[in-house]
């Protein structure tokens, strides 16, 4: 499977509240790969590798429940 089709699968597996917040992210991972923008280390893909390890496995909640658990 490439990288493309698991990233489609992953998106269709979302609610519609984390397809909006992937939308976001992806648009500031694009942006971020610009010639003009930051360079992602190795942390940083170890890190988007974890994130949607996260997703695919089930272990996120929506921002209103993380900020309801937090009192914010």
């Amino acid at each position: 499977m490439t990288s493309r089709t698991a990233l489609h699968q992953l998106a269709d597996q979302l609610a519609d509240d984390q397809a909006e917040l992937a939308r976001a992210w992806l648009e500031d991972l694009r942006d971020a790969s610009d010639a003009d923008g930051p360079p992602l280390d190795a942390a940083a893909l170890a890190s988007l590798d974890r994130g949607l390890a996260d997703v695919s496995g089930g272990r996120v909640k929506p921002l209103d429940q993380y900020e309801r658990e937090r009192g914010l």
